[in-house]
């Protein structure tokens, strides 16, 4: 069972304001990898307390727009209270449930690029989040993930819930997913830029009827 509990320790979420943050994943390292000045609309998934919030808004086009999603509403309301004191402009953050194929709100623009800093180890199958997650992009869009090399590091989640890059490479090819580029951002965190492959099929699940076919399963 995946240990997600240090996702939502206060004392985790501050570590990752840190100066130790940046020598996990230094933003001048992931843009030098991930090019982001053309783009429009960013999905920051797992905003948590905001670390990568003033980096993705120098990054992007001079009139795009950061969408901050995160499932914690005391995160949430901290990061709320920041845009307002700091006045923050071209950033919306925006709670989401957790789930475990997660789907973008139809509300917000749909995105060129989803940005997950950290937080696809946190789900029980990351390859079905990634599924999730491209299906809420335009076609053609990337998603970038940066997560933890399965090595001992004192904070963070445990080593036997950390997945490995070759791991998450394999995940993601079970739901049809293309690997643009891997790159190593540190010692500790590698980097990856995913996309649809030539058999993926776009469109939403029927969440409904997925349920309903999992109670049939049951009964029978």
């Amino acid at each position: 069972m995946i240990d997600i509990e240090y996702y939502y320790d206060p004392e985790y979420q501050n570590f990752l304001l840190s100066s130790k943050r940046r020598e996990l994943t230094p933003p001048e390292t992931v843009l030098k990898h991930f090019s982001l000045k053309d783009v429009q609309n960013i999905v920051d998934f797992g905003m948590g307390l905001g670390f990568w919030t003033e980096t993705l808004l120098k990054s992007i086009h001079k009139e795009g727009w950061v969408w901050g999603a995160e499932c914690n509403q005391d995160f949430l309301d901290e990061v709320l209270h920041w845009k307002n004191r700091e006045d923050i402009q071209r950033f919306t953050p925006f709670y989401m449930e957790k789930a475990d194929r997660p789907l973008l709100p139809e509300w917000i623009p749909v995105p060129e690029i989803i940005f997950a800093s950290l937080v696809l180890s946190t789900f029980a199958d990351p390859g079905q989040a990634m599924d999730g997650l491209v299906r809420s992009m335009k076609k053609g869009g990337k998603l970038i993930v940066l997560d933890w090399v399965k090595n001992e590091y004192p904070i963070g989640p445990r080593i036997n819930d950390k997945i490995s890059l070759d791991k998450m490479k394999f995940l993601a090819e079970q739901y049809k997913l293309e690997i643009i580029k891997t790159v190593r951002i540190s010692e500790n965190v590698y980097g990856l830029e995913i996309q649809s492959g030539p058999e993926f099929e776009y469109g939403y699940y029927d969440l409904r009827e997925e349920e309903m076919y999992s109670e049939e399963l049951i009964r029978s």
